[in-house]
């Protein structure tokens, strides 16, 4: 049951790694029913053959490796104790696990087999390579596999010793079922490791799409709401043109058509400035043109949105009044019309008042430019 914890092991595991462990826990779990299985049969068989001072704490010993394993398991299905566990537990209990089992089967060979005959010292030959075999294709860690080899060493020096038939035989067949088994077991936690670094992988690249997806859905939006955007500001003047065009068609007075003369063509210089406004903005996006900087005279960028937006705030019954400033900043300047002109179309829109007031002031250190309006909101 190894799980390679590559993480701070004072910390509780989260759901994801239970889920390892339990996934690499399995093959114990049938092993810990066949390991009780053979203790059973082991406790049968050699009941009356072996000392019972040798045979009872021996296998005392194995069932309190079982029932580590089982409060493992227990702890595991226990919600309020799996959550808090630290993955220093994990590891800590299948080490000590891994030594209980491991130890307990290498003395086995000196507490049952001297009481055996031959045919049952082929069978526990057998089921050592079985453990050995399970145990270290189960497991990962170094204390597992050192253990696996000392229980063969011991088996196999049992057998030469001994003096049993083919015992030479037997020893050489243990060390190299040991060294096939390694060499399989290695292989085996390569494709494991392998296959877990590429469902990490793979999930890390699953994450980066769906950011990439979430950033391209971002894209379109914030193109969609600069069309819309775009749109509501070319309104703006285009409406302020036909006005003006309307009072030269109504005026009486050549001062008068006049006035409405200039009118129509700032509005259609600001037509004309905010389509270079968007192709700028196109271009910024694309990383095309950099932001024009200057100092820009706060009073020209209030004056020409008064100019722009007068129409449509005496047609809505709206007084709109700037207060001159001396100020200047570093900034663009179509930029800063554009967003003081949007303050002031959506004042005209939605306030629901009669007076608009634009101006500037110095406060902190700071340039506060303020659209104020006495409407709703």
């Amino acid at each position: 049951m190894a799980l390679v914890l590559k993480r701070d092991l004072d910390q509780p595991l989260s759901l994801k790694e239970l889920d390892e462990v339990w996934v690499r826990g399995r093959p114990t779990f049938v092993g810990l029913v066949v390991m009780a299985t053979v203790l059973v049969f082991i406790h049968r068989e050699f009941g009356g053959r072996a000392p019972p001072m040798l045979l009872y704490p021996w296998l005392a010993y194995m069932t309190a490796g079982i029932a580590i394993v089982l409060g493992m398991i227990i702890a595991y299905f226990i919600e309020p104790l799996r959550t808090r566990i630290t993955g220093r537990f994990w590891r800590n209990s299948i080490n000590v696990v891994s030594f209980f089992f491991c130890s307990g089967v290498a003395i086995s060979v000196w507490v049952l087999l001297p009481f055996a005959d031959d045919l049952l010292r082929m069978l526990m030959i057998f089921l050592y390579m079985w453990f050995v075999a399970m145990v270290m294709l189960a497991n990962a860690d170094r204390i597992t596999t050192v253990g696996a080899m000392a229980v063969l060493v011991s088996a196999a020096l049992f057998t030469v010793t001994e003096g049993i038939p083919y015992g030479p035989v037997l020893a050489g067949f243990l060390f190299m079922a040991g060294v096939a088994t390694f060499s399989m077991r290695r292989l085996i936690w390569q494709a494991a490791d392998q296959a877990a670094y590429a469902r990490a992988e793979a999930q890390q690249s699953a994450d980066a799409l769906q950011q990439a997806l979430e950033l391209v859905r971002a894209e379109r939006d914030a193109k969609t709401r600069f069309i819309a955007s775009a749109s509501h500001d070319l309104q703006q003047p285009l409406a302020a043109a036909a006005l003006y065009f309307d009072q030269i068609l109504s005026s009486k007075t050549g001062a008068h058509r006049d006035h409405a003369e200039v009118g129509v063509k700032r509005a259609l210089q600001s037509t004309q400035a905010l389509l270079q406004v968007m192709l700028d903005h196109l271009r910024l996006e694309a990383g095309a043109t950099p932001v024009r900087l200057s100092l820009v005279s706060l009073d020209e960028v209030i004056q020409e949105v008064v100019m722009e937006h007068m129409p449509a705030a005496q047609m809505a019954g709206f007084r709109l009044t700037a207060v001159r400033s001396r100020l200047e900043v570093t900034g663009d300047f179509q930029l800063l019309r554009r967003t003081l002109g949007n303050l002031v179309a959506n004042a005209i829109r939605h306030a629901r008042g009669s007076r608009i007031v634009i101006g500037a002031r110095l406060r902190q250190g700071r340039t506060d430019l303020m659209v104020i309006d006495d409407g709703k909101g």
